[in-house]
């Protein structure tokens, strides 16, 4: 049971890094200094625990002999984290969580479907189907009642007085028409709040790549740390050579003399924690188990950001029908990974 406490607070750590991020991206200017910024942190923190924890030698010889593909983990590690800071000040942190889960269920699926990237096959049966088909209706129930009045603030989204309760299919079917006036309630125009929501896709599926490659990394390297350690290296150096040919390099003087609080720099120090974290907690419950307990994390630590607006991320209402379709999600995530 401690273990699965432990699970969830890692998963809750994700979103609070994300908000961090996005925090620190307001002061740098770009997501790419604050995905740079970021890495940095999470370099040093991996590195020094690989250092410590072993096993040595670093750098097995048979590593050398393993697929050229599994070194290119951290390309994915930079979308993923470039995405979710351009994400959250558009959707919010439940759907910044929310949309790349629904990508990495996905992906996942078709990994293990057709055994990608040297992935264990694992085909598709009524479990699994059934779970990805609750996973996406409880995503779009969430996604429509973020789309419609709050229940702090109008309408309540369950019904009106002067109509007849809506389901949540029905909502979930709202979810999918544009508003009336072409606008979302978070200021986005409708057919770009869906290009938003679809980039969170595809991050999510981004993330799924990266994990079976670091998987196989870590295989080869006999360390999930040190797979992430190289994961980080590559996303530095990407990172890197990005800020200094779009940004024209970056300026931290002005940042860490402005009044900005100290813990906008810890973004990359929460992301070492998760990867410490989940590299502990797998072999002691399960990968299965470990990715559902942090999943249900995830999802409770977006729902925290928006309603108390940690690390001054904007606030956004969460209402009944959000903890519904949550609730309907994490039951498909729990399907697809335990069975």
């Amino acid at each position: 049971m401690l273990l699965a406490v432990l699970g969830v607070l890692t998963g809750i750590v994700t979103p609070l890094q994300t908000a961090v991020n996005a925090r620190l991206r307001g002061t740098l200017g770009t997501p790419f200094r604050a995905s740079l910024v970021s890495f940095t942190v999470g370099l040093a923190a991996t590195t020094i625990a690989a250092l410590l924890l072993g096993p040595y030698p670093l750098v097995p010889e048979s590593a050398l002999q393993g697929p050229w593909w599994m070194w290119f983990a951290g390309l994915f590690g930079v979308i993923f984290m470039t995405g979710n800071i351009l994400l959250l000040p558009k959707l919010g942190s439940l759907q910044t969580v929310l949309m790349p889960v629904l990508g990495q269920i996905t992906m996942g699926l078709l990994i293990d479907q057709f055994g990608w990237l040297d992935s264990p096959r694992h085909p598709m049966n009524v479990a699994r189907a059934a779970g990805l088909v609750l996973a996406v209706l409880g995503v779009l129930m969430a996604i429509a009642a973020a789309d419609a009045k709050t229940l702090f603030g109008g309408p309540n989204p369950f019904g009106s007085r002067h109509g007849a309760a809506r389901t949540p299919a029905m909502l979930s079917a709202d979810a999918l028409r544009p508003p009336a006036n072409g606008r979302s309630t978070n200021g986005t125009s409708s057919p770009s709040i869906w290009l938003w929501r679809g980039l969170g896709v595809l991050c999510g599926m981004s993330l799924a790549v990266q994990t079976a490659m670091l998987g196989r990394l870590g295989t080869a390297l006999g360390s999930p740390i040190k797979a992430s350690v190289v994961s980080f290296i590559l996303g530095f150096v990407l990172l890197c050579a990005v800020v200094m040919l779009r940004d024209h390099g970056i300026d931290l003087g002005t940042a860490i003399r402005g009044h900005n609080p100290p813990w906008m720099w810890i973004g990359g120090l929460l992301g070492a924690v998760v990867v410490l974290m989940t590299s502990w907690l797998s072999p002691q419950l399960g990968t299965g188990l470990t990715v559902l307990v942090v999943l249900i994390g995830q999802v409770t630590g977006g729902l925290l950001v928006d309603r108390f607006g940690l690390f001054e991320a904007k606030r956004r209402h969460v209402n009944v029908l959000q903890i519904v379709g949550v609730a309907v999600a994490v039951i498909g995530i729990a399907l697809i990974r335990l069975s």
